[in-house]
């Protein structure tokens, strides 16, 4: 794969946390359980930060701030939505999902603290990547009450 620029790997970490704010709202408005819709919120609005956090970093470079969502936030929400619907474990299955979702986010966030990023950048992103890294144990501890 080519190595990204460091604009090109800010736009991606954009959209990455714009699609997990997006996946996030879907999974709470798709499960029954209350802490579980509220941790769904929460981190939904912490996606929303990050990608706020990374926007001036973006125009800085002269990036886009135009924003449509990748394919795959846009398949993965649609999987979410139907796993919604298939009856008995709704709620284990969007779980299940949304570790999933983290867990792509987070293999963004490798890929670009291994490129050519400057520290200041790079001390956000892994400020954000720990974050997640934290979200997925939240997510986990619902998923082995569903065990």
């Amino acid at each position: 794969m080519a190595e990204r620029t460091e604009r090109d790997a800010l736009q991606h970490l954009i959209d990455v946390c714009m699609d997990g704010e997006r996946g996030f709202r879907a999974a709470a408005d798709a499960v029954t359980n209350p802490k579980l819709k509220a941790l769904f919120n929460d981190l939904a609005e912490e996606r929303g930060r990050f990608a706020a956090a990374l926007l001036p970093h973006l125009r800085r470079l002269g990036g886009s701030t135009d924003w449509d969502g990748t394919s795959a936030g846009a398949l993965h929400r649609s999987w979410i939505n139907l796993k919604a619907h298939v009856p008995g474990h709704a709620d284990h299955a969007i779980v299940t999902e949304a570790e999933r979702g983290e867990h792509a986010a987070l293999n963004a966030y490798d890929e670009a603290l291994h490129g050519m990023l400057p520290p200041t950048v790079t001390q956000l992103i892994e400020a954000q990547q720990e974050a997640m890294q934290a979200a997925i144990d939240r997510i986990r501890a619902f998923d082995m009450g569903y065990s």
